[in-house]
């Protein structure tokens, strides 16, 4: 018998007895959430409401502050420039507040007159008799919003129109200094009808008592809940602060009429429920389901937690438990095979890896040293040596005239700085093919210790080695590039050979970048602290750069952003060895034509890596 028909037996079975059970759950937790549910709601519809007032306010105070912090209005409210600024921004006077999307627009003067001022019908585009009077008299008079200094308010007041948006802001220069020159004021006639179907949410704004426009009373909404609504309630402050209006918003009650009804239909459905039926379904589940599956799981457990993939013997019932572990034994038999298959390959992987990074790297730090010698070969080129040793060989004979014996001294002399010059050019470029060659001994040293365990750290002097790297990596090129050094320097925490092969690698690729290209090559290293407390070297290049899109990808393998370059080895090379030093690398471009840098962050040396040392 399937396991499935076993479960459909039991469900039957204790089916009746859950009944009664399952209608006092959903009475006393589910139809309480579907009130709970219901007033939220009722709270969001007030607050969307009293979000949309909140929002044509912020709209008004944008309007308002556009005009109060300008030095033109600035001027304007103090007499300069009056016609020219009425002309260009205020005429004619509809379309001035028209184009804010306000019905009036006032520039009020410290002393309450009315520098300019307008207010309009936007449907009808008829003046509105007596706003401008009305809110000038109350924006000046009122304690909180007058006198010389005001501040910039927004909210609601009454006029004879009706409730009106206001924003007040004060007016000073471009730069919000100066002292305030009085106010602009932008105001909107409340459409109520416009916010019920912004909001889609039924309210209506009743008068208040005046005794009760006296009391402080909180803007937080008071819920009262009816048969078939919810109602909220607060109190709309004015400008000032003080009670205006009340704001009643209607929720109907959907929600729990409907989940009250979808209970009952439920509850009628079930004759019988109980808590016997659930007892008996629980002791079968368990000895016909639970128990096995029990054991089959802690078999998994062990064998992710051990790595030993062994088979199970959960499988003696015909069943798709048994169907289960059989399935499990066929896959740990599949899976320990491979896993043998896969160690051989990941280890013969790692070693072919292993080996070209250290051959692209020894490449790297035997091209300079190829250079250097190119460069010392080719100063000992051309005729001038062999005259040097013809003219030598003459003059050691003792039957040459005098006259060409003196010739021959003054070439010899002559000779003698250029000769010279090309030794002490020679013993320099054999020192940097000394530090080139030094420096590839000791790389594959480290890149030998590297593969039998985890590099050595310790404290690393960056200027120095940048300097170095950048002798035997960039200096040998001549004077195709320049490169700027940072001035300063940075310890951090890392291996040094593995480091200054990396800086070679990247050095490298810098340079390449910038062959080829019109302008001359330039190269320019630094060093930064970073906000986590790691050092950063930033190696920057005006060469071909890199697209946006292809950053992610030129430090894998065999990627290379150069059309007429195989490689695509040194930067993922780079990568695995920053992050075995426990750094990071990532490279950043504006795209093609505009260069590249790439970023090293490296951990910072403090004293405390120096104790634990």
């Amino acid at each position: 018998m399937h396991i499935a028909s076993k479960i459909n037996a039991a469900l039957f079975s204790a089916f009746a007895c859950g009944t009664f059970a399952t209608y006092a759950v959903l009475q006393t937790t589910i139809k309480p959430r579907f009130d709970a549910i219901e007033r939220d709601s009722a709270n969001m519809n007030h607050q969307r409401i009293t979000e949309a007032f909140r929002t044509f306010t912020d709209k008004l105070a944008t309007a308002a502050q556009d005009y109060s912090f300008w030095d033109e209005t600035y001027a304007f409210m103090q007499g300069e420039n009056s016609e020219d600024f009425v002309t260009s921004n205020l005429t004619p006077e509809f379309k001035a507040v028209e184009n804010l999307g306000l019905n009036a627009l006032i520039f009020l003067g410290t002393d309450g007159v009315v520098r300019w001022g307008a207010a309009y019908d936007l449907t009808t585009q008829e003046p509105l008799p007596r706003i401008v009077n009305e809110i000038t008299e109350f924006s000046h008079n009122h304690p909180v919003l007058g006198g010389e200094k005001p501040n910039s308010e927004r909210g609601f007041i009454q006029t004879s129109q009706g409730l009106f948006l206001v924003a007040i802001a004060p007016v000073l220069k471009s730069d919000r200094s100066g002292e305030p020159r009085g106010k602009v004021i932008a105001a909107k006639k409340l459409n109520v009808d416009a916010v019920k179907e912004l909001t889609n949410v039924a309210f209506v704004l009743e008068d208040l008592p005046q005794s009760y426009k006296l009391l402080a009373k909180s803007e937080t909404p008071t819920l009262t809940t009816l048969d078939d609504r919810i109602e909220t309630s607060s109190v709309v402050m004015s400008v000032t602060g003080a009670p205006l209006v009340g704001l009643k918003v209607t929720s109907p009650r959907d929600v729990s009429r409907a989940g009250g009804m979808a209970i009952q239909s439920a509850m009628m459905m079930m004759a019988l429920a109980g808590l016997a039926a659930m007892g008996v379904l629980w002791a079968y589940l368990r000895h016909a389901i639970v128990r096995r599956i029990g054991a089959l799981k802690t078999h998994f457990a062990t064998a992710g937690s051990s790595g030993a993939i062994r088979r199970t013997e959960i499988g003696s019932v015909d069943d798709e438990i048994s169907d289960l572990a059989n399935s499990f034994n066929g896959m740990a038999e599949q899976v320990n095979s491979l896993r043998s298959a896969l160690a051989e390959s990941a280890y013969v992987s790692g070693l072919s890896e292993w080996a070209s990074g250290t051959l692209h790297n020894v490449r790297n730090g035997l091209t300079p040293i190829s250079t250097m010698t190119w460069q010392v070969e080719k100063l000992y080129s051309g005729p001038w040596l062999a005259n040097l040793k013809a003219a030598a060989e003459e003059l050691a004979k003792n039957d040459i005239p005098d006259d060409r014996r003196g010739k021959l001294n003054a070439y010899l002399l002559g000779s003698a700085g250029r000769l010279l010059d090309a030794a002490g050019k020679t013993t320099d470029f054999s020192r940097r093919i000394n530090a080139a060659s030094k420096g590839v001994v000791e790389m594959v040293a480290q890149f030998e210790r590297y593969a039998n365990k985890k590099p050595e750290v310790e404290a690393v002097d960056l200027l120095p080695l940048l300097k170095a790297t950048a002798e035997t990596s960039v200096d040998a090129r001549g004077d195709c590039i320049d490169i700027v050094l940072p001035a300063e320097s940075a310890i951090v925490k890392s291996n040094g050979v593995i480091l200054r092969q990396v800086v070679a690698n990247v050095l490298i690729y810098a340079v390449e970048a910038t062959a080829g290209q019109p302008r001359r090559g330039r190269i320019e290293v630094s060093i930064q602290r970073t906000g986590d407390g790691s050092t950063r070297i930033a190696i920057a290049d005006n060469g071909e750069g890199v697209a946006p899109e292809r950053l992610g990808e030129i430090f894998q393998r065999d990627v290379s952003t150069r059309s007429d370059r195989s490689a695509g080895l040194g930067l993922h090379w780079c990568a695995n060895a920053v992050k075995v030093l426990g750094a990071s690398i990532s490279a950043e471009s504006a795209g093609a034509g505009h260069g590249a840098t790439i970023l090293i962050d490296l951990p910072s040396f403090s004293l405390d890596h120096k104790e634990a040392a």
